[in-house]
């Protein structure tokens, strides 16, 4: 039997150790709306809609003991990175180096037609943005 999915889409936990610079990398940068703030017990979660999806920015009470391995897609093992498929990243991009954000690679072509370019947010998480012609 296979999974049999509610909705065509998939939600991204993130771990923050800073819900504030989170939230204006995600929401004020990337432009993505804030849906909900909901109290969990051990802290919050804010939910960003991101198309069919959300991006939930868990902020724990205390500080995480690891914070995210730095060093691109292949510095660790699990999950490294998430895609946003836009339509204007190179203003993204320019947005986000404008406001102080590690460009891990620059806007590129990865093959005909498609452009790509990896962000860090401020925990170190990679957003890899893809614009498909």
């Amino acid at each position: 039997m296979s999974v049999q999915l509610n909705r065509m889409s998939l939600d991204l936990g993130i771990v923050s150790a800073d819900g504030a610079a989170a939230l204006a990398f995600y929401c004020d940068t990337l432009g993505l709306a804030l849906a909900a703030e909901i109290s969990v017990p051990g802290g919050a979660v804010k939910k960003i809609k991101c198309g069919d999806s959300f991006i939930k920015i868990f902020v724990p009470d205390q500080p995480p003991a690891h914070l995210v391995q730095r060093g691109g897609l292949a510095a660790a093992t699990g999950y490294r990175y998430c895609t946003l498929s836009i339509r204007n990243v190179d203003a993204v991009v320019q947005k986000c180096r404008e406001a102080g954000y590690r460009i891990a690679v620059d806007v590129r072509e990865l093959r005909p037609g498609v452009k790509v370019a990896l962000i860090e947010d401020p925990d170190g998480n990679t957003v890899e943005l893809m614009q498909e012609a």
